[in-house]
């Protein structure tokens, strides 16, 4: 593998548009362990800003005055990759179907799983024995208070 032009790169945060600051801090803490790092302003914008981190990995959140939601058409993980430009953070876990019905007992906007070599769909139960013969969840998207997908994948089936 090439070290490209910087040997050293290393990932070091990603970074959602939120329409309420607070309320996506609270989100990334109480679903997956999040806490905050800093915050800081910045005016010339309107912005009010905070890093939240988890281990080594950072997500940076803006709450600018006067943003616009996102569109239909960006909240859907299949609709979203007909739209060039960024798509939605992923993290692996060890079992997504436990993580799903994790997600889903404590509320979250779940709106697309895949199972087995399935699309990718939403379900309004996604638990395991909501239904008879169902195949454990492989890949799951939320969505975070502010629309931003967030996937999560079956650690195994990356290498990591």
């Amino acid at each position: 593998m090439s070290d490209g032009l910087f040997p050293d790169l290393r990932p070091h945060h990603f970074c959602v548009s939120v329409p309420d600051l607070e309320a996506s801090i609270a989100w990334w803490r109480q679903l997956f362990g999040f806490d905050v790092d800093f915050r800081f302003r910045i005016p010339h914008i309107g912005a009010k800003t905070a890093f939240v981190r988890r281990g080594a990995f950072r997500i940076e959140l803006f709450e600018i005055d006067g943003s616009a939601p996102a569109p239909s058409e960006r909240l859907n993980p299949n609709s979203d990759l007909r739209e060039q430009g960024g798509k939605h953070i992923c993290f692996s876990v060890e079992d997504p179907q436990a993580a799903l019905e994790a997600l889903f007992e404590r509320g979250a906007t779940i709106v697309g799983v895949r199972r087995g070599e399935g699309p990718m769909r939403p379900e309004a139960d996604p638990r395991l024995n909501a239904e008879p013969g169902r195949q454990p969840a492989m890949a799951i998207f939320i969505r975070d208070p502010a629309g931003a997908l967030v996937e999560l994948v079956r650690r195994d089936d990356f290498g990591d």
